[in-house]
């Protein structure tokens, strides 16, 4: 029997599914967390902005964001500090500049959350970090699109 790799890393599957409830639950969190106002108010801005983006939102968020931004943040930034140091100062440091790059404080909290999950599903595959980390920020987005707009 031959041994070939997919373009998917191991385990997709589930790494999808972490994902998707991942997303669902940080919006919730979002949408019912009592963030303070002026929280509020700069993420009512940004969310403002998304949804009068329509298809071209749509490409960004389920494909373009995800592939720049795991490029960027991952592959790049993770990817370069892990060859150098341990796993938690190049996830906790990717993920803050992740968060810091979606420009208001509760997107920038979510998104610093998120950059964890993500550094360790890049972390955890044996092949295939990059598609992983990929998989899994589209299908978060997919699924807090689908479930709140």
């Amino acid at each position: 029997m031959e041994n070939r790799r997919s373009f998917l890393p191991e385990r997709w599957p589930c790494l999808a599914a972490l994902g998707a409830l991942a997303g669902v639950a940080g919006n919730l969190c979002i949408r019912y967390f009592p963030w303070p106002a002026f929280m509020r108010e700069s993420y009512a801005q940004a969310a403002e902005v998304s949804a009068r983006g329509g298809l071209p939102f749509l490409a960004a968020a389920l494909f373009f964001g995800p592939v720049l931004e795991e490029a960027a943040f991952r592959l790049g930034l993770f990817g370069l500090l892990r060859r150098r140091f341990g796993f938690w100062p190049c996830a906790v440091f990717s993920s803050l500049a992740f968060g810091l790059y979606h420009g208001n404080w509760i997107q920038g909290i979510y998104g610093f959350i998120m950059g964890m999950l993500f550094a360790w599903g890049y972390e955890t595959s044996a092949y295939g970090k990059y598609a992983a980390a990929v998989l899994m920020h589209g299908a978060a987005n997919l699924a807090a699109l689908a479930v709140f707009g």
